[in-house]
């Protein structure tokens, strides 16, 4: 054992000079003490305990990421400020990323980067400690649950990964590191979805209840954290694909397999408030809801209520839009998700950014001081799975069926589709834009670059970030913008999308 660990040691290493910066907090994998720890119960279950928060932290809690970015380029959301990238990255005509180490907001990349590796390396360490033959708890009693966690928090490490970025380095226990190759991102996905695979096969075959402060505020047992798996894997083969070739050749039998199996209501972390030495809240949903700050895009504005344009005059006011830009919808949510409000500013960055919504859903989180649940899964995002999944297999009025019951009728009030395709897809639509925001970090961009419609010149994935490559002694890439234009349009660089200025 004492070889495998000390050739993990030195592939930490090297994801440490990957992602070395000196504003992070980050486990000291040079510590001498880090092999001993690999080797004692308590220091291999310390470390998997930890493991959900760490990427809770990037998902949701730290504006180290690309979050805030993917929401503007979405076009759901719209700033006027500059922070974490969202001002260049909604800029229309849309600019390519600036992928060096002098950018201001080259954290959003970079840090994302380090911390998946940080929770994938360090799955890694506590897999491969148990198949040494290490046991946790009494007599072992939890070894199986520490395992399935491990497995489980790979699949989340490499899965978000292949979602984010175009290239990786995928790895699980066994991987060679010395001869470790970058490779494309489904490499990562398919890597992903099969250990989340092994975590589903121990939890179904092992009982016990999660301690509750492993992800914040649930209990969970050995079925509820399968349901959570099966709906990982879900969102990994629905979100992976970059346009819509490849999401037409998704398995969607695979879909609908785990969509049966996944969530039977919504997957919430408890918050724990505001404060220096808080670790279960959520900055990102804080920021691009509260008032005076995120708006919602016209663009879904104009979803709502089609009389409403979908961009803001160029030189015109709130008085240039129809009914003053007041959605009037049968839609109920109009009232309980939404607030209108006229009030716009930085008028010099460009009216596009203007708006006559905020989203108002997330306000009970918002006043709470983050003492509240953090929405990371809605059961309607899985129930949208399905129905899309039963969709492209033919099943139409199971499809309809499924929407029907959802989200749809119980929340909007809409009436009942019929089991028409164009109604369904179009169904499907409506309720993920209006249904998901600001759940799981990037979904609406996910979303829109699966079906190609993200605006033109939009990143289609983010690249290995510049301070990595030039460690790696890489040349320095990028992606985005229309002139110039940088990647190859409809894999790298959306083109045909909604909207091109």
């Amino acid at each position: 054992m004492k070889n495998s660990i000390q050739k993990n040691i030195r592939f930490l290493m090297f994801f440490m000079l990957l992602t070395a910066c000196e504003d992070l907090e980050v486990e000291n994998i040079n510590n001498p003490d880090r092999e001993s720890v690999l080797t004692e119960t308590d220091g291999v279950r310390g470390l998997t305990a930890g493991l959900f928060n760490t990427w809770f932290t990037q998902e949701q809690h730290n504006f180290g990421s690309p979050g805030p970015a993917m929401w503007v380029m979405a076009d759901w959301g719209t700033v006027t400020f500059a922070n974490y990238g969202t001002l260049d990255m909604s800029q229309e005509p849309r600019e390519f990323l600036d992928n060096s180490t002098s950018y201001a907001y080259h954290p959003f990349i970079r840090n994302y980067w380090q911390y998946m590796y940080s929770v994938l390396t360090t799955a890694n360490d506590v897999a491969l400690a148990i198949e040494n033959g290490l046991e946790i708890g009494d007599r072992g009693s939890e070894t199986m649950m520490v395992k399935g966690m491990a497995h489980f928090m790979q699949g989340l490490g490499n899965g978000y990964i292949g979602l984010v970025f175009d290239k990786g380095y995928p790895s699980d226990e066994y991987t060679d590191y010395e001869n470790l190759q970058a490779s494309g991102f489904m490499t990562s996905i398919d890597m992903a979805v099969a250990q989340l695979e092994k975590a589903i096969t121990i939890f179904d075959n092992n009982s016990f209840t999660l301690p509750d402060d492993w992800i914040n505020g649930n209990s969970f047992s050995n079925e509820d954290m399968s349901r959570l798996a099966h709906s990982f894997i879900a969102r990994l083969l629905v979100y992976a694909p970059r346009n819509e070739e490849q999401s037409n050749s998704v398995s969607w039998e695979k879909v609908l397999y785990h969509t049966e199996r996944g969530i039977l209501e919504d997957f919430t972390v408890e918050g724990d408030g505001n404060g220096g030495d808080r670790k279960w809240m959520s900055w990102y949903k804080y920021y691009m809801a509260r008032p005076n700050w995120g708006k919602v895009d016209m663009r879904i504005v104009h979803m709502m209520d089609e009389t409403i344009p979908a961009n803001w005059p160029e030189d015109g006011d709130v008085s240039d839009l129809p009914h003053e830009g007041k959605i009037i919808s049968n839609d109920a949510r109009v009232l309980t998700d939404f607030e209108y409000s006229t009030s716009n500013n930085r008028p010099e960055r460009g009216k596009y950014r203007w708006s006559t919504y905020r989203y108002s859903r997330l306000d009970d989180y918002i006043n709470a001081n983050f003492f509240a649940p953090v929405v990371m899964m809605r059961k309607a995002e899985i129930d949208l799975f399905k129905a899309e999944a039963l969709l492209r297999l033919g099943r139409l009025q199971e499809a309809s069926n499924t929407i029907n019951a959802g989200t749809r009728t119980q929340r909007g009030g809409l009436p009942a589709i019929q089991p028409n395709e164009t109604e369904i897809r179009e169904s499907i639509t409506y309720e993920r834009a209006i249904e998901l925001p600001l759940t799981g970090m990037g979904i609406q961009y996910f979303d829109m670059r699966r079906n190609g419609q993200l605006q033109d010149g939009s990143l289609l994935h983010f690249p290995m970030p510049a301070q990595q490559l030039e460690i790696i002694q890489e040349p320095l890439y990028t992606f985005g913008g229309i002139n110039p234009q940088y990647g190859t349009a409809n894999d790298d660089v959306a083109i045909n999308g909604w909207y091109r200025p």
